[in-house]
């Protein structure tokens, strides 16, 4: 396969395996520009990554005498001098591509091997299609999240994440006004794309993402702003309704938007909302310890009247300190202080009803919730998000260790409370959300076999201001996010983690996250914490993240071989362009429309 190159600019000077000095004609480079090197002969084409650049003249070596000179006697100089122009490149040598000639693609490497002396140098802004193809590996195929970053210029060349990548965790850091909250609205976007296009070519459900969303600021539901332009998942969702309510049904549930009640909601939004409600009974202990300090006195407390009680917060919440002799005094008085987020709470009720196996229902058929929690405390947010991610990962970890569904029913009730584990189960009469029909594959005898988690879509669960709930002083036995941090891949769960301080993470946590996405950072701290954690080697990016402007990135990712600059999407823009393909996905795929279910319509 040729490549298209432009005219040479340079050639190699020298260097070793990893830093490289080229000689290039006077150009002005930038920061984070890529250079193409071609060899005279062979099938490799090497990368290479602009870290500084000076200026030089050939065959003079003390410019500040010429410099001297040229001020004094300016036109004496001025011809001798702009013939003698040079430039010298310092920078990172990237890796090289190879030509596959099975599949007839380039296969890019890390660097083992130096270019030969004196290869022609190719700048990569000038012939966007040879970068393309070269890189065709590692920029991914499957969620975009912006395009590439050339310097200060962006190529029409999308970045993306691969689905397999996210139960490996995702880490988006950047300090405020850094982007992020246009990353996150462009993640959810491609991820809404890609479920649409699963479902109208009937693919299998182990290539769509679930995506459990908190919204702190209802800026995603809103729309994110651009000048004269604002558009968001309401758009989507509005778009999303002329396409049918198959296609609707397929990435949304019928109210997908959660809040703690409807009277701060617009009527546009409405129809889209619910307040979300979570029975006391569904709550273990590790829910509160997980999210909050308590003693070992109150964690026997409370673990005491777990046991004892099916709705144990109110129990706690009922008694009184004279009744209990068992424990320091003043333990009870402190366990009520902890639980007062969700005994003063309308989210969490001690009556029978519940969402919670609603939204597990619907996360595991690959849809798309959006939790408000712009009128919550921070207790009551973490709390949900906690209580959701353990049932999530109790279910999962009882289908991997299960055959047959008389199995998987026993292990569901060892690991959650009765009532929620009955309701997921049809045990419960009043269920209307059993996970059989998703979890099931055929009928074997008597019972039914088990399909495999792999067969089951990519759960991402959101955690906004990740050190609150993630950060050293939580990290204990126990805690879920632990668990799902190192064990959330072979279940096929992931979190998506955005912070402003990498450094008040919990180191474990930061273990296992192998995809980082660093805009600008606040301080030397962060940056260098950001380089520790990366799953590329990017040693040497120091003065880049100091020169990131907003939206403006280093991808880093463990299935990957490089770290690669990225300009994240302009969201309105974005979305804007993409509610065609939302409004008629099936025109847009080419693919012929079934005739549609009846359904009760959205109001």
């Amino acid at each position: 396969m040729s490549l298209q190159l432009s005219e040479p600019i340079g050639v190699l000077a020298e260097g070793d395996i990893s830093f490289l000095k080229i000689v290039c004609s006077d150009i002005r480079f930038e920061i984070g520009e890529i250079l193409i090197i071609k060899p005279p002969t062979g099938k490799k084409m090497y990368m290479f990554r602009i870290m500084n650049y000076e200026n030089i003249l050939r065959n003079i070596q003390d410019l500040s005498a010429i410099a001297a000179n040229f001020l004094k006697n300016r036109e004496a100089y001025i011809a001798r001098v702009e013939s003698e122009k040079l430039v010298k490149v310092h920078g990172l040598l990237m890796g090289y591509s190879e030509l596959d000639a099975d599949s007839n693609t380039w296969i890019f490497k890390k660097p083992r091997s130096l270019p030969p002396h004196f290869s022609a140098v190719h700048r990569g802004a000038d012939c966007p299609e040879a970068l393309e193809l070269l890189l065709e590996k590692e920029i991914g195929q499957d969620l975009e999240i912006g395009k590439l970053l050339i310097g200060t210029k962006t190529l029409d060349l999308p970045i993306k994440i691969d689905i397999e990548s996210l139960p490996m965790h995702v880490q988006v850091a950047g300090t405020t006004g850094a982007g992020k909250s246009f990353f996150m609205l462009t993640f959810i976007t491609s991820a809404l794309k890609n479920n649409i296009v699963r479902f109208v070519k009937q693919e299998e459900m182990k290539k769509r993402v679930s995506v459990f969303m908190i919204d702190v600021h209802d800026e995603y539901m809103r729309g994110l702003r651009h000048e004269d332009k604002r558009y968001g998942l309401i758009d989507i969702a509005n778009a999303t309704i002329k396409s049918g309510n198959e296609v609707y049904d397929s990435i949304f549930a019928d109210k997908f938007y959660l809040t703690r009640d409807l009277s701060g909601v617009s009527k546009e939004m409405q129809k889209f909302a619910q307040p979300i409600r979570i029975r006391r009974e569904d709550l273990s202990v590790s829910d509160i310890t997980s999210v909050m300090t308590v003693t070992d006195q109150m964690l026997g407390y409370m673990s005491m009247k777990a046991v004892t009680n099916v709705d144990w917060v109110t129990a706690i919440e009922k008694e009184s300190e004279a009744e209990v002799t068992s424990f320091v005094k003043g333990t009870i008085s402190a366990v009520k202080r902890r639980l007062y987020p969700i005994t003063r709470s309308s989210i969490f009720t001690s009556d029978k009803y519940s969402d919670l196996a609603e939204i597990v229902y619907n996360i595991e058929r690959g849809c798309f919730y959006n939790f408000s929690t712009a009128l919550l405390s921070s207790s009551e947010q973490f709390i949900v998000i906690t209580m959701l991610a353990r049932t999530l990962l109790s279910i999962r970890q009882s289908l991997l260790s299960s055959t047959k569904w008389s199995q998987f029913k026993d292990q569901v009730y060892q690991r959650l409370p009765k009532t929620i584990a009955s309701e997921l189960l049809g045990d419960n009469p009043s269920s209307k959300f059993s996970l059989k029909e998703l979890y099931t594959a055929d009928k074997d005898g008597s019972d039914y076999r088990m399909k495999t988690i792999d067969k089951l879509p990519v759960i991402m669960l959101t955690i906004e201001e990740a050190p609150s709930i993630l950060g050293a002083q939580m990290s204990k036995e126990g805690n879920v996010f632990i668990d799902i941090s190192r064990q959330g891949r072979k279940f096929n769960i992931g979190m998506l983690l955005i912070t402003q301080n990498i450094s008040s993470m919990e180191h474990i946590i930061l273990a296992n996250t192998n995809t980082e996405l660093n805009l600008m950072l606040g301080n030397e701290i962060e940056i260098r914490q950001a380089i520790i954690n990366a799953s590329n080697n990017i040693a040497g990016y120091e003065h880049e993240f100091k020169v990131l402007s907003r939206g403006e990135a280093i991808f880093t990712n463990s299935l990957r071989n490089i770290p690669l600059p990225v300009k994240v999407s302009n969201v309105p823009l974005y979305i804007e362009n993409e509610l065609p393909f939302f409004t008629n996905p099936y025109q847009k795929l080419n693919v012929k429309k079934a005739r549609e279910k009846t359904k009760a319509p959205i109001l």
